[in-house]
Order: C-alpha cells, then sequence, then structure tokens
C-alpha cells in the first residue's frame, strides 16, 4: 500500500510540474493532502493579472463561475454588510464515470487586506466541514494568490481509490482557478 501510495504521490507531482510549466502564472504550491476524511488544499501562486481585479473576480459572487467551469452556478443570497454574505454555489463535479451535483452555502467575510474567508454552512451544504482563505496581494508587477482550504464531504466516498482521485480534482480545480482569475483579470 506505501508503495502504491508512493507512486501516485510521484505521480501527481508529475502532473503538477507539467501544468506548472504549462500555465502563464508561478505556481509555488499546491497540494492536496487526506487525512481522516478531510482534505487540505494549499495554493500558493503568482499570477499575471492585476491584484484588484483578481480580488474582484473572487468577489463577484454571482459570477464566480467566470473562474472555474465545475462551479454550474453561484448566487449571493444576501448581505449583512459590505463584507458578509451568505453566497450558494452549486458544482458539478466529475471523476471518470462517476459525477455529483454538489451544493455549497458558504458565509464569506471579507477581511482588510483582500483577504477572504468562507465558511460552509453543513445543514444546507453537501459537506460536513469546510473553511477556505483566500490571500490576494501585489507582488513586483504581479498578482500572489494564497488559498487554503479544509473540508470534509457529508457524502460517501469510496476508500482506497476515492481518496486519491479526489485528490486529483481538487488540485485540478484549483489549477483551473488559477488560470481563471488570470484571464478574467486581464
Amino acid at each position: 500500500m506505501k508503495n502504491l501510495m508512493k507512486r501516485h504521490s510521484y505521480f501527481f507531482t508529475l502532473v503538477l510540474l507539467l501544468a506548472t510549466t504549462l500555465q502563464a502564472g508561478e505556481i509555488l504550491v499546491a497540494t492536496v493532502e487526506h487525512k481522516d476524511k478531510r482534505y487540505f488544499v494549499s495554493l500558493d501562486v503568482l499570477i499575471n493579472a492585476d491584484s484588484e481585479r483578481v480580488y474582484s473576480a473572487l468577489t463577484n459572487f454571482n459570477q464566480l463561475s467566470a473562474i472555474n467551469p465545475a462551479i454550474t452556478n453561484s448566487n449571493l443570497i444576501y448581505s449583512l454588510s459590505d463584507t458578509q454574505h451568505r453566497v450558494e454555489v452549486k458544482i458539478e463535479s466529475c471523476i471518470t464515470f462517476f459525477c455529483k451535483k454538489l451544493v455549497q452555502v458558504q458565509d464569506v467575510e471579507e477581511l482588510p487586506g483582500k483577504l477572504i474567508l468562507t465558511t460552509v454552512v453543513p445543514e444546507k451544504s453537501d459537506f460536513d466541514y469546510a473553511h477556505a482563505r483566500w490571500k490576494v496581494s501585489s507582488e513586483q508587477g504581479r498578482t500572489r494568490v494564497t488559498f487554503d482550504s479544509d473540508l470534509k464531504p457529508s457524502f460517501w466516498v469510496p476508500p482506497l481509490i476515492g481518496p486519491l482521485l479526489i485528490e486529483k480534482k481538487l488540485r485540478d480545480d484549483a489549477l483551473a482557478v488559477v488560470d481563471g482569475l488570470e484571464q478574467l483579470a486581464q
């Protein structure tokens, strides 16, 4: 089993290196880990785009599908203030032949310094738990985006191969978001 995990880890590293060379931006960190039915995603990238436009794309809650093709619909449910929102995101995600429609209702908080925190509302979502942190900043004429997420699906994931496939899908989706942000912000 350890050898299988090492081979999969090597494969994902190879795919990640290939994806890095194909992207216009520079991927500094892109990891997905699985532990105790939870998934941890970390992404740190430099992209060729204006930071204000990147932040604007991330906070355009009715148009999140423009930055991620897996999002089929997103909408701002309500705002408590200029910086606190409830957002619904619908996702259609396919892993090999298995497709699933997922819903995430998130409480989103915009903090000073272009920091965005999201917390899933479990009773309205297909996740028992999910937190994410986005940080957007200017860096030498480019934009640095850091993203960290910790999530636990409420749906059944087949043991052994399921977590590996979900890890790959989460990584692919994260890289697609980077591409989408860069394209939108140009």
